[in-house]
């Protein structure tokens, strides 16, 4: 890869970074249209893109920003009352830039269909805000024009001028510990067609300026029948600024010019002021104590920066650290338990192993800590979601963030988004009321609810989507599901297996089809991604009241906290996810179904009892289900019985892939290397139900 591919490949995933945060930025200034600061983030990332764009030859999305970046600007300085179409038109533009991205990364020729209109209707906005302004009087002669070259290029006293500025800005009253910066713009041709220009740096000046001055080199502007509006033929431009600002702050405005475009000099710090009792001549006071003093106040300042930087890294790299120190708490575990060293009576190897033990375990923590990260990002996408849904439906809705700090592991983050945007849009289009009329009829209020929450339990992630809608209906599902064949009708099914069962494919309880899809539509698919991050759906609904999916997920796809089991001389892993109780059952519990096999009672349920040694083909002894332990787990299809002959404890262990071997075996998801060196299967729980069929069919 050459240094400018290099370089490409870091602005298009700046640009990601920038257009995302303009896409929950713009949602936010729509909420409060007043916020002028929130406003000015927006511009300047419009800026940023602009720039960026335009160096990197993709001139329609240049184009575009440009114009976009002029109708912020003037809202910015005029602070002027947004009128609802108008934020409609942010929010649309946005969605362009978004497109347009796509269109210049793929170099499709065509534009996006709504492009054209947009900008328009941009251009149309920006047009009707100067007309008033730049209404002219137009007389019947010709007016006589001045030479601009004359009037305002350089010339022998343009260095005074300069010199007696500098004077005049260094006694501006109230400015005490400003600074005074020279910045001289030489500019390239093609400057504007790179988006920049004098004007634009003046203005981003003048925002942090006590006073600003500026002096332009007209002498090589040639005449009118030469002259070409894309090419800068300003040479030179001098810009006097009195500022309390650092030097990294005004170097920031123009840290996407090329270095010999611009030169920043500082000239003096202004004086703090004199004392009443005259200083001689030959006193050793000077300004060096004042620019200590001007240091020391800047201090807090860069360590503020210093505490915020970041550094990007490669999330291959990332990985591979992660399962470095994998390796490094297996390593630990093995000294800390083997035999061997353990009979070794020596306070000291002891102190060394504790120590070690405790180092591993931070260095474990900090690294699991770099992949994680807030949902708050996650979350703010979200908020797109239900307002394009809010309005598509015609519903009013409050939409309820909760947890936004919870962190998660990042590399499960991108595959949250489907499933969350399928559960939102089915609690928007079918969960809530049809309209405000159908919710006052049942005491409600006008404006629906949705609730979105993040939060810890028991180890685990769970992420969670409410309404207060109309609740699942139980009979209408069950109805619905043995039409369907999905059951048989003789099922004792709890509520929560009911509501399970709006997730098999293409399960649907809406009595119309909508382009949104009604409950049910699309929730396989949920069901699907979030098994493969390892987590599950759980659905709690009340009707009349609203329902909550609520995904449960573990802290990071690198780690599991498993169950560990013994059955017929072999250690297996069971996810504490899965689990929901462990017992040694009573002999009149227990009974055997003819050619079903054996099932256990509990609170009422019959559920089916499955021996990891008829599913593994193990050789052991074969003892009665009430002489082991059985272990209660929750799958897809209902609960099961794990038959074990002793419950070894419970850790987190590195989840290590099993090879293309044993890819096929189903019924194991990975493996653990364990501290004495064993290795541990982990048993994927909802493919045990039908080995039951297998083993007793």
């Amino acid at each position: 890869m050459t240094k400018q591919e290099q370089v490409k490949a870091i602005f298009i995933e700046e640009a990601g970074e920038i257009i995302e945060k303009l896409d929950i930025n713009i949602l936010r200034f729509e909420e409060n249209s007043t916020d002028f600061d929130l406003l000015n983030e927006i511009f300047r990332g419009v800026h940023t893109l602009k720039g960026n764009a335009n160096a990197f030859g993709f001139t329609r999305l240049g184009e575009f920003v440009h114009h976009f970046e002029d109708v912020l600007d003037h809202y910015r300085n005029t602070h002027e009352v947004i009128e609802p179409e108008h934020l409609e038109l942010f929010v649309g533009s946005v969605d362009v830039i978004k497109e347009v991205m796509e269109c210049e990364l793929d170099a499709l020729p065509n534009l996006p269909t709504g492009y054209a209109e947009c900008l328009d209707k941009i251009k149309a906005l920006m047009y009707s805000k100067k007309s008033p302004q730049n209404s002219i009087q137009i007389s019947e002669e010709p007016m006589q024009l001045n030479d601009l070259a004359s009037e305002f290029g350089f010339d022998d006293s343009s260095d005074n001028m300069i010199v007696q500025c500098i004077q005049k800005l260094q006694t501006t009253p109230n400015a005490d510990g400003a600074c005074l910066y020279r910045i001289d713009l030489t500019l390239d041709e093609d400057c504007y067609k790179r988006g920049f220009d004098h004007l634009l740096f003046l203005k981003l000046l003048g925002e942090r300026a006590l006073a600003i001055e500026s002096f332009f080199d007209m002498q090589n502007i040639p005449p009118l029948d030469e002259f070409k509006h894309d090419e800068n033929t300003i040479k030179n431009v001098v810009i006097l600024v009195l500022t309390v600002s650092s030097y990294d702050d005004i170097a920031e405005n123009f840290e996407y010019l090329f270095d010999h475009e611009y030169r920043i000099h500082e000239i003096v710090p202004i004086a703090l002021p004199v004392m009443e009792q005259p200083i001689e001549p030959s006193s050793p006071i000077s300004v060096t104590p004042q620019k200590e003093e001007k240091n020391e106040t800047n201090t807090p300042s860069s360590t503020v920066i210093s505490a915020k930087s970041t550094i990007r890294i490669d999330t291959f790299k990332l990985d591979e650290l992660f399962d470095s120190v994998g390796e490094l708490v297996i390593a630990q575990n093995f000294i800390a338990q083997n035999n061997k060293i353990r009979s070794i009576e020596d306070e000291s190897i002891n102190r060394t192993i504790e120590t070690l033990s405790k180092i591993t375990k931070r260095i474990q923590d900090r690294v699991m800590s770099l992949r994680m990260v807030a949902i708050r990002d996650t979350f703010d996408k979200m908020k797109r979601v239900v307002r394009d849904t809010s309005k598509k439906t015609g519903k009013e809705l409050h939409l309820h963030v909760l947890g936004e700090e919870t962190e998660i592991d990042k590399t499960m983050i991108d595959s949250l988004s489907d499933p969350l945007i399928h559960i939102i849009r089915n609690a928007i289009d079918h969960g809530l009321e049809a309209n405000a009329a159908e919710r006052l009829s049942v005491g409600k209020k006008e404006e629906g609810n949705i609730t979105l929450r993040a939060y810890h339990k028991s180890g685990s992630i769970v992420i969670s989507v409410s309404d207060d809608g109309r609740g699942i209906n139980k009979e209408k599902v069950f109805k619905k599901a043995i039409e369907r064949g999905i059951i048989t009708g003789d099922e004792n099914l709890t509520d929560s297996q009911i509501f399970g069962l709006i997730m098999q494919p293409g399960f649907s309880t809406a009595d119309a089809i909508s382009d949104l899809s009604g409950r049910g539509v699309g929730l396989d698919v949920v069901k699907t991604s979030i098994e493969k991050l390892r987590g599950k759906i759980e659905i709690d609904s009340k009707e009349g009241e609203g329902t909550t999916f609520s995904m449960v997920l573990p802290l990071t796809l690198a780690i599991i906290d498993g169950m560990l089991v013994q059955a017929a001389g072999e250690i297996y892993i069971i996810p504490t996810l899965s689990v929901v109780e462990s017992f040694r059952p009573e002999r009149d519990i227990v009974h055997v179904v003819k050619g079903q096999g054996e099932f256990v009672s509990l609170r009422g349920q019959h559920i089916p009892v499955i021996r990891l040694s008829d599913v593994f083909e193990l050789t052991t002894d074969r003892i009665e289900p009430w002489e082991g332990i059985l272990v209660c787990v929750e799958t897809e299809a209902g609960r099961i019985a794990v038959m074990v002959d002793e419950l070894v404890g419970r850790q987190q262990v590195v989840i290590k892939p099993l090879g293309k071997a044993l890819a096929k075996q189903r019924e194991i998801s990975g493996g653990a290397i364990l501290g004495s060196g064993d290795i541990a299967l982990i048993l994927n729980v909802d493919e045990l139900r039908p080995m039951i069929e297998a083993v007793h069919g």
